[in-house]
């Protein structure tokens, strides 16, 4: 196991630096530019509108671009290696096939954490600027100071930050999973992004399945429950709407979803895996 792990690192890191020598990280100054930006508008609301723009800004450009460089990053990662025929030397090597699978999701997983630490890093200096802008600007009287500075160092954001991580390593592994079926980038992202789109809408096949009984045909009852059972549940990461809304999302919540999408990861890597062994280089 020693040796493996020591293979599977090898990997990882070399995937790391290779997505890091892409332009991964000019997104990433696109990012802070927006939000820089955007902090400046609607000026003339209260603070509360004011900081509820900034976190809606922040949340969904940190989770479009996490989106965007997990999905096209898994979808790059085998297909190009075949494609380059890199593999074949990579693979001859006392080095499993699941072992080099496992090194490209965790270096991809890196990559992901890396720039979800620096986009967190630059949203909280926005958040703090924000902070002085609104404090100097209302007079420093202590009541609305304290309320301003609670909306700013908000720790129900650490929660959101996990739970976009988690949707983002699971959009990964699904995307790590359709490449081991397929050479076309193309095929990957659009199934990947197909079963993103399902599982917004697994939670109503689920409540269907259960509620069709005997009412429903088996080939009915077979879909609902495969839909059920196989797509993940993306409307779990709600609770990230709910933490930006301002509302109180206590932590065994947030837990329960972070078990849930590990247990999802590693189901779909081992299949992923399974598939991969048995596939014709």
């Amino acid at each position: 196991m020693r040796e493996s792990w020591r293979r599977i690192r090898a990997v990882a890191a070399n995937t790391f630096l290779e997505a890091v020598r892409q332009k991964v990280f000019a997104i990433l100054l696109i990012f802070a530019l927006v939000l820089l930006a955007g902090a400046n508008y609607f000026a003339e609301f209260s603070f509360q509108e004011q900081f509820k723009f900034l976190k809606d800004l922040g949340y969904a450009t940190i989770s479009l671009t996490g989106l965007l460089v997990g999905l096209l990053g898994a979808a790059q990662l085998i297909p190009a290696e075949i494609e380059r025929r890199t593999i074949l030397t990579a693979l001859c090597r006392p080095l499993r096939r699941w072992e080099f699978l496992a090194g490209k999701y965790l270096g991809l997983v890196s990559l992901l954490g890396v720039m979800l630490g620096i986009m967190a890093g630059v949203f909280w200096l926005v958040l703090r600027w924000k902070e002085m802008q609104l404090i100097a600007a209302e007079g420093g009287e202590a009541q609305v100071v304290a309320a301003i500075r609670g909306e700013a160092r908000d720790p129900r954001l650490w929660q959101a930050l996990l739970l976009i991580g988690a949707k983002l390593f699971v959009v990964s592994a699904i995307a790590i999973f359709f490449s081991t079926l397929a050479t076309s980038t193309t095929f990957v992202v659009a199934m990947t992004l197909m079963i993103y789109l399902i599982g917004h809408l697994q939670s109503v096949a689920r409540e269907q399945w259960l509620e069709s009984g005997e009412k429903a045909g088996w080939a009915l009852q077979t879909f609902l429950a495969s839909v059920a059972v196989l797509i993940p549940d993306f409307n779990l990461y709600s609770l990230i709407d709910e933490i930006v809304a301002g509302n109180a999302v206590r932590w065994p919540a947030t837990l329960q979803v972070l078990g849930y999408s590990s247990a999802y990861v590693g189901v779909i890597l081992v299949a992923a895996a399974c598939l991969f062994e048995g596939r014709d280089l």
